[in-house]
C-alpha cells in the first residue's frame, strides 16, 4: 500500500525575552543556551542571566573548553577581548595587539579555535589573523590590517581539510568567500563563482559544513544561500531569488540531517514578520512558516537547532528583539 502522507507540521513560536537586544550569535555550551548580544552575554536558565557587563557589544566568542571562553567585545569606540576560565562566572580583560598599527579601527568580528593546533583564528575588516597565545598576540595570515571593506563576518574551521573558510564583503560591496589552508598557506577565492548566484551587492554572513558530507559547504548571506557539493569546485544556488533578503544562519536539524532551517531579515524594515523556512529534502524545496504579530520586529540575525527531550528545538536570535523558541508538533 502507498505510504500515507505525513501530517503537516505545526510550529509553536514562544518569545523568550531580551527585547530590544540585537542577538549576534546563539551557542549551546554545557547544554545551556548562550546569547551574544549588543548588550552583553547571557545564559538562559529559567530566565536570562547576564554574564558580562551589559554595556558590552559581544561580537564573537570561541570556546576553548567547556569552561574556558574568549570573546571579542566593543564598548563605545573601544575594542578588546575578555576571557573566562569558569564558564562566565568571572571575566578578565587582557592586552592584545589585534589590528597592529590600526588597532583603533579593527575589531575581531569572528573567532574560532583549532583545538588540535591550539590556535585561535579571527577576522577583521579585511584580514584573517591567528594567535597561538590565547589572543594576546596576532599574526596576519591573509590580507592586512586597516584595509577598506565592510568586514569579514563569517568563519568556519574545517578540521578534516585543514582549511579556514571566511567571508564577508569587500570595499566595493562584492561578496567575499575565501578558503585558507593552514598547512600549505594556499588561498582559494570563491567570490566570482558564488557571485553568479547571488545579487550584487552581496555579503556572506554564514558558512557551515553538511554533517552528512564534509565536501559540501553551504554559504549564506544577502540574497540567499549557495552551496558546493565538491568542496568548492562548482557552486549552485540553494535558496536564491531572495530580493536582497539577508540569511545569517542556516542550521541542520540535529535529529534528521536532511532537514535544513533558515530565516532572514529584510534590510530597512524594522517591523516585519518572523518567517522560518524549512527544507525536508536537503534544500531542494522549502516551506515557510510565519509568526505574525502586530508591530513585531521579526528580522532574524542568528539561529541554533538543538535536541531537547527527544525533540528538535530551534532558537532564533532577532535583529533587535531578543530570542524566539520554535518547536514543531
Amino acid at each position: 500500500m502507498p505510504e500515507k502522507p505525513s501530517a503537516p507540521l505545526t510550529p509553536t513560536f514562544v518569545e523568550l525575552g531580551l527585547e530590544r537586544h540585537k542577538v549576534e550569535k546563539l551557542l549551546s555550551i554545557n547544554d545551556q543556551i548562550i546569547a551574544l548580544t549588543d548588550q552583553g552575554l547571557y545564559r538562559r536558565d529559567s530566565t536570562w542571566q547576564a554574564l558580562t557587563d551589559t554595556r558590552y557589544h559581544v561580537l564573537a566568542m570561541a570556546t576553548l573548553s567547556d569552561n574556558h571562553w574568549i570573546a571579542s567585545v566593543k564598548q563605545n569606540e573601544s575594542a578588546f577581548f575578555i576571557e573566562t576560565n569558569d564558564a562566565g562566572a568571572t571575566w578578565q580583560l587582557f592586552d592584545d595587539n589585534f589590528g597592529g598599527d590600526y588597532s583603533s579601527n579593527e575589531v575581531a568580528r569572528t573567532l574560532v579555535y583549532d583545538s588540535e593546533k591550539q590556535k585561535l583564528y579571527a577576522t577583521g575588516l579585511f584580514v584573517l589573523a591567528s594567535s597561538t597565545d590565547m589572543g594576546r598576540s596576532w599574526t596576519v595570515e591573509e590580507g592586512q590590517w586597516g584595509s577598506l571593506g565592510t568586514g569579514l563576518g563569517s568563519i568556519l574551521l574545517h578540521q578534516e581539510k585543514q582549511d579556514v573558510w571566511y567571508g564577508g564583503q569587500n570595499g566595493i560591496e562584492s561578496p567575499v568567500l575565501d578558503q585558507f589552508n593552514t598547512e600549505t598557506y594556499a588561498l582559494t577565492t570563491h567570490a566570482q563563482a558564488i557571485g553568479e548566484h547571488l545579487p550584487s551587492p552581496s555579503v556572506i554572513y554564514q558558512i557551515i559544513i553538511d554533517p552528512k558530507n564534509t565536501d559540501r559547504i553551504i554559504a549564506a548571506g544577502e540574497g540567499g544561500i549557495v552551496h558546493t557539493t565538491d568542496y568548492g569546485d562548482t557552486w549552485q544556488g540553494l535558496l536564491t531569488e531572495q530580493n536582497y533578503r539577508f540569511h545569517f544562519s542556516p542550521v541542520f536539524d540535529p535529529k534528521d540531517q536532511n532537514i535544513i532551517y533558515t530565516a532572514g531579515w529584510d534590510k530597512g524594515a524594522d517591523i516585519q514578520p518572523l518567517i522560518l523556512e524549512m527544507s525536508k529534502d536537503d534544500g531542494q524545496t522549502w516551506e515557510a512558516y510565519t509568526y505574525e504579530k502586530q508591530e513585531f520586529k521579526g528580522g532574524v540575525r542568528s539561529m541554533l537547532a538543538v535536541e531537547e527531550s527527544g525533540k528538535t528545538v530551534i532558537y532564533i536570535g532577532l535583529y533587535n528583539n531578543g530570542v524566539v523558541k520554535v518547536t514543531f508538533e
